[in-house]
């Protein structure tokens, strides 16, 4: 039974439907879909038959566009996301015939269910275009569980297209057992190349990397912000949680060193050593700044919470807080005892064996950043600090950002045009391609143990770099396997296409391979310009340190968010019906806003009968509710579970509560626990707040069968916290939880 829209009993409170950012809305489905609706919504028999479906043609021609570009900015997986696209641009050719022959089209493009067949392939594709991304970036780290579950997810956007596809009468799209067989090999090798990075980065570092994420896109929100006239002296939209500000070392905490003479480094000698309990210290002069709400002061504020998370690597320098000497405020880092990795080089001579040793510490480093989302864009050795036991340590972030953040003016680029990406040179986007064409000159740089392109002037570099030009590679016929492989490597980084260069899980697997097969020789570093039997060597192996509220529960109620003359063409149509044209997913989102149940229903449920993941979860909503349909929860409930298995964050939230709910009315009160804790684990690994938050607090309380874990709890209300979920901030201050 059908009833009227409705209000809330107040007649003021709106039951809204979460849609906070928590996934993104499609930039090119529905919106396109919505392209000239007013026009469409009423296309007459006398239009042109072929009209409506302009708009879905169109959204064809964007995901290939789409796709393009996500595949050119691949971290990872190439092989997956060519295959898709390989499928997406044969549908992309039918459409193109489709046009062509529009007269001889004439019957299915006057059939309804011809049309509603590509409304479901437009969300088929919009799906595709999504899962392209999040696999080829650093996000597939923290949104799948492993490698087997990406593959998973490839076959099941496979079967979809095909399916929609067969509904088209696509034949074309269909592969035969033979390609098949050909792409699953091509799959498989990302896979397994996908595995083995997957299974090296652990628990607590994709915490960090989910820390580091939330926090960058904070910064790029204050920037925009601050751009604004008068943006940077009002309040931040977006507030730092007090628990990620840096530490504050008091001055006296900071003591003399020994005499020595490093103890002030520096250019300007902007930089002095201290000691802080006990450990060796770098204390660098910093700009002051007004600890306050503003944008201005909430950004570097920001900025200095990602510098000590990102210090939390291994190989990546210590960021330990803020203090003053003298009266100047300083930022207080690790201590590096030798310097850059520029002054090592240039004093002593490094085995190869250790060059392969500060190769990998720095390329995890490099890698790290890059899961967080965020590139360096200064790679040099210069720019790597070498501790007291030979670590190599990535310093100086002041040039990087967050990988889809504005670039570098090229005009500030002079001071490491050596070790910059031709392309960059050419006025284009610096990318993540552009840092692994940096990170192969870095390698040259150490191998060479000298600048690039000494005694050039930067004009004749950047003609050569241009003009494919690059340094000497002889070491390619060194005796060493080490160099010849590191020669290999070189030369990989340094083609001139970026989509030539290595991906960053192919480096880590080859530098991987080649530690293993180098693992007996010992690293040795000896001064240089003295015989090496007046030195005793080093062996560096042996100089290395081994480096809420109790009873709170999921809530049973979540609130989410004159006439013209016809042509020979037209008039030999006009006994042809046309089809209704379904209105775009947003105005159902925007009816459902302003209380138009009806309207907002009737939106939802045509889009989610054919196939959209959102509009199955404000189906579920709807009819579990009983707004403008009679209330059913059976049947809400099982489309709310449908959005959810397909990847809803809010809907994985919600079908949680439903099962908790549920538990709390049966006598086996655990029945559904493990149920319960995979939809929320699914929406936090989603970037939900509020599933964050709650799967904290039962990890932290050890509820709902799980084992009691105050780490693991702690740091998913921390990341809530980070998103300024209420609830989570004010269980870390009744806890005294702290970063």
């Amino acid at each position: 039974m059908i009833k009227k829209d409705k209000k809330n009993k107040n007649g003021t409170d709106k039951v809204k439907v979460n849609l906070a950012g928590e996934y993104e809305k499609s930039s090119i489905s529905s919106s396109m879909i919505g392209h000239g609706i007013d026009l469409l919504s009423s296309v007459s028999a006398g239009g042109d038959i072929i009209t409506p479906f302009l708009p879905l043609f169109s959204i064809v021609s964007t995901v290939v566009d789409k796709l393009n570009i996500i595949y050119e900015n691949a971290k990872c997986n190439q092989k997956i996301c060519s295959a898709l696209m390989d499928r997406v641009e044969i549908v992309q050719q039918a459409t193109g015939s489709l046009k062509r022959k529009k007269k001889e089209n004439e019957k299915n493009f006057s059939n309804q269910q011809y049309y509603n067949a590509w409304i479901r392939l437009t969300h088929v594709l919009n799906n595709i275009n999504k899962f392209a991304e999040d696999v080829t970036q650093q996000s597939v780290f923290q949104k799948y569980i492993n490698a087997n579950a990406v593959k998973a997810a490839f076959d099941k956007n496979i079967k979809e297209f095909e399916e929609a596809c067969r509904d088209l009468q696509f034949s074309v799209a269909m592969y035969s057992d033979e390609q098949r067989e050909q792409e699953n090999k091509q799959i498989l090798e990302d896979i397994s190349m996908l595995d083995k990075t997957m299974n090296e980065v652990s628990d607590d570092v994709k915490i960090m990397m989910k820390q580091v994420n939330i926090l960058s896109s904070n910064v790029e929100q204050l920037t925009k912000q601050i751009s604004k006239p008068g943006g940077g002296s009002a309040s931040a939209k977006t507030l730092l949680n007090e628990s990620y500000k840096a530490k504050t070392i008091e001055h006296f905490e900071l003591e003399e060193p020994d005499s020595g003479p490093d103890n002030v480094r520096g250019t300007h000698k902007t930089v002095r050593k201290r000691t802080y309990r006990t450990m060796d210290v770098a204390c660098k002069k910093f700009q002051t700044i007004e600890k306050n709400d503003t944008a201005d002061s909430q950004r570097i504020q920001t900025e200095l919470a990602i510098l000590r998370l990102l210090g939390m690597c291994s190989n990546i320098i210590t960021f330990h807080g803020l203090s003053s000497i003298e009266q100047e405020d300083v930022m207080v880092f690790e201590w590096a005892s030798h310097g850059n990795l520029k002054e090592v080089y240039t004093g002593y001579t490094i085995s190869w064996t250790k060059k392969l040793q500060f190769i990998s510490d720095i390329f995890c480093g490099l890698s790290f950043i890059f899961n967080c989302g965020i590139l360096h864009h200064d790679v040099r050795c210069e720019n790597i600090l070498i501790t007291k036991n030979w670590e190599a340590k990535i310093s100086n972030f002041k040039t990087s950002r967050k990988i889809q953040a504005d670039t570098m003016p090229r005009a500030n680029l002079n001071d490491y045009v050596r070790w910059l990406a031709p392309e960059k040179l050419r006025h284009l986007r610096y990318t993540h391609k552009c840092e692994m064409f940096s990170f192969g000159m870095l390698v040259w740089e150490l191998c060479y143990q000298m600048i690039p392109y000494e005694g050039m002037k930067l004009s004749e570099i950047q003609d050569h770099v241009k003009n494919n030009g690059r340094e000497n590679l002889g070491i390619q016929f060194h005796p060493s396997q080490i160099a010849q492989e590191l020669a290999k490597l070189i030369k990989q980084a340094w083609k001139d296409d970026p989509e030539l260069r290595p991906s960053y899980p192919e480096v880590r697997s080859k530098i991987k391979n080649l530690e293993k097969l180098t693992s007996i020789q010992s690293p040795r570093i000896f001064p240089k310009n003295k015989a090496n039997k007046d030195i005793p060597d080093i062996d560096l192996d042996q100089q290395k340190d081994q480096k809420s509220d109790i009873n709170s529960s999921i809530s049973d109620d979540i609130d989410l968010l004159g006439p013209k003359k016809m042509d020979d063409h037209e008039l030999s149509c006009a006994h042809i019906p046309a089809v209704r044209v379904l209105k775009p997913f947003e105005d159902g989102i925007k009816a459902h806003k302003e209380d138009r149940y009806k309207e907002a229903w009737e939106c939802f449920n045509e889009h989610a009968n054919l196939g959209h993941s959102l509009a199955k979860y404000y189906k579920g909503y709807y009819l579990e509710k009983g707004f403008y349909v009679e209330k059913d929860l059976k049947e809400g409930e099982n489309w709310i579970k449908t959005a959810a298995e397909e990847g809803i964050p809010d809907a994985q939230l919600r079908y949680a509560s439903i099962l908790r709910k549920d538990s709390k009315d049966c006598k086996d009160s655990s029945k559904n626990n493990g149920s319960i804790l995979h939809y929320l684990k699914q929406a936090a690994d989603m970037g939900n707040e509020t599933a964050m938050y709650h799967l904290g607090t039962i990890y932290y309380d050890g509820k709902l069968g799980t084992q009691e874990d105050k780490k693991k709890g702690g740091e998913l209300i921390k990341l809530a916290a980070l998103k300024n979920h209420s609830d989570a901030i004010n269980f870390m201050k009744k806890y005294n939880i702290k970063d």
